[in-house]
């Protein structure tokens, strides 16, 4: 995608800008939220008309937050894919709803830090704000020039250095692989993460745990986790980490109380509607579960053998997998992890995990 506006990559991953960033003229995003919706504030403040696509599952999540915030300065034909994108951000200033993604405001400090700088301000409520936290660290340490403060983001043109180095591993996919381990009472080292930082996000997934009863810590890179213990249900507020949802639904039906999930708003626009996944998915193994508009509650349940046709969302078929660990079951479309981790059931395997592949 960076290729397409004219950034140069090579083999080894190596970026460097090149001449001058483009608008292309199509855009495909297969079923990558994320970069959809980073690449649209870049290509705001390049200017130009460009048709944006995606697959199935993407046509089916709205743009409407960036589609008004950029009204009157670029035209969308629809408030979903896929669309034409015509014109240029004239003024380097914003104003954006913050609670369908935080993702367009991470996109948004990427965009006018390649240009002069410019303002965000953020019409709240505010979700998943651990991630805008994440992306201003990330330019800080660039050298950028970023500020957060209430509702507005004030991004400076910054001097940028060049950077050298691993990019860490991902919390929110490496807990599958933690609360695997919690509840068939084995023990884990997952390296390659981050130290947690001060605010909330998809590390503190280390915390819940531990708050489970988990023997759950960080030591250096590392994230050592141990099923030796009694596992307690637990109320967790998932709006600033949606991502955690899934793996949270894992590991409740085995604690010895109600675990119940708040903060859900935005989970019935993921790969799939998640509230209704995480549902028909726990039910597939026998599991207690209710939802309401704002809340799910797991109970304490006899999970058996189950069996699910994963619905293209790469987080529930992890979920259902790692179920599947403790009592039998089968996953149907399980290659869909391919989105985000392709060596998923292969390192299930590789710590233990009795997998066939059909």
């Amino acid at each position: 995608m960076v290729k397409d506006i004219g950034v140069n990559v090579s083999d080894n991953l190596s970026l460097k800008k090149g001449e001058k960033l483009r608008v292309p003229q199509y855009l495909n995003f297969g079923g990558s939220a994320t970069t959809l919706r980073m690449m649209i504030p870049i290509l705001s403040v390049l200017g130009g008309e460009v048709v944006l696509d995606g697959n199935e599952s993407l046509r089916r999540r709205p743009i409407t937050a960036i589609v008004e915030a950029l009204a009157g300065q670029i035209r969308f034909s629809s408030n979903y894919l896929p669309v034409t994108m015509t014109g240029k951000l004239k003024e380097n200033y914003v104003r954006i709803r913050g609670d369908e993604s935080s993702q367009y405001i991470s996109g948004f400090i990427y965009a006018f830090s390649l240009v002069n700088g410019g303002d965000i301000e953020i019409i709240p409520p505010l979700s998943s704000k651990s991630y805008i936290h994440m992306t201003i660290d990330l330019i800080n340490a660039l050298g950028g020039s970023v500020k957060f403060t209430g509702n507005r983001i004030r991004v400076e043109r910054g001097e940028f250095r060049d950077f050298r180095g691993d990019v860490p591993g991902d919390y929110a996919l490496a807990s599958f692989y933690a609360i695997a381990s919690a509840i068939t009472g084995g023990e884990i080292q997952i390296k390659g993460l981050y130290s947690p930082p001060y605010y909330d996000g998809d590390h503190s997934i280390v915390k819940i745990i531990k708050n489970m009863g988990v023997d759950s810590r960080v030591e250096g890179n590392s994230w050592i986790v141990s099923g030796n213990g009694i596992i307690k249900g637990i109320k967790v507020d998932v709006d600033d980490m949606p991502d955690l949802a899934p793996s949270i639904a894992c590991i409740a039906p085995f604690a010895t109380s109600e675990t119940e999930i708040t903060g859900i708003k935005r989970l019935r626009i993921k790969e799939s509607d998640r509230v209704s996944t995480i549902k028909s998915t726990l039910e597939a193994f026998s599991g207690n579960v209710v939802v309401d508009t704002d809340f799910i509650k797991i109970f304490p349940s006899k999970l058996t053998e189950g069996s699910i046709i994963c619905p293209n969302d790469h987080r529930i078929a992890m979920m259902a997998g790692v179920i599947s660990l403790r009592t039998g079951g089968t996953v149907e479309n399980a290659q869909c992890v391919n989105k985000s981790n392709p060596s998923f059931w292969l390192d299930l395997i590789s710590l233990g995990g009795d997998i066939h592949f059909t």
